[in-house]
């Protein structure tokens, strides 16, 4: 089954904030691949992450792709990204501040939608990471969690190649922590922050 949450993984946000967006916010368009996202939660926590950390015009320019490689035991995940509806156990662990200015009530007091503002920068195509084609390129920032470790050492190799390649100059990457980096893909990326899985396109 999928497992996502909102604000999950803290160290790793705040490294997107601290070490990927000073460096991103001298870009014209900010393009955000977040493959592997299952319900939501963790791409719009970016855009809301954003949001109260870029101007106003930069946010305007921002762009976020939500991949999933969808299974048909799982509720239908674009709908649920459409849509934007969340329910008050899925909110939980948004931190007050963010709540307060991203989320809505609805006619259910146990759900609440997403601003259209925050709902509108996110949108969803299917796509198989193992396909390794990427639906996109010239991204800014990547993010995949808690999906490469299902793989075996081959495909990590093959998957981190095409996140290299779907990359601009400078991109950033971010796994997640449990994650190790094979060696035979050492040379396509830096990390940025010791103990954060943040890394940055080298080779270019």
């Amino acid at each position: 089954m999928a497992y996502t949450s909102f604000f999950r993984d803290p160290d790793a946000l705040e490294a997107i904030i601290d070490v990927a967006l000073p460096l991103l916010s001298h870009r014209k368009e900010v393009r955000v691949w977040d493959a592997g996202c299952a319900t939501g939660e963790e791409p719009f926590t970016l855009a809301m992450l954003f949001a109260s950390n870029m101007g106003p015009f930069l946010f305007r320019n921002l762009d976020i792709l939500a991949t999933d490689h969808e299974e048909s035991s799982f509720p239908q995940f674009e709908n649920r990204i459409k849509n934007a509806l969340y329910s008050r156990k899925d909110i939980f662990w948004v931190p007050d501040v963010f709540r307060k200015a991203n989320f809505l009530e609805t006619d259910d007091p146990e759900t609440f939608c997403l601003t259209p503002e925050i709902r509108d920068k996110v949108r969803y195509i299917k796509h198989d990471l193992l396909s390794y084609r990427a639906p996109e390129d010239h991204k800014s920032l990547i993010v995949c969690k808690n999906v490469l470790m299902h793989f075996i050492p081959e495909q990590q190799i093959k998957v981190l190649e095409m996140f290299h390649e779907a990359l601009e100059i400078n991109g950033f990457l971010v796994l997640d922590g449990a994650q190790r980096f094979p060696d035979e893909a050492t040379n396509l990326f830096r990390r940025m922050r010791p103990g954060i899985p943040i890394y940055q396109k080298s080779g270019t």
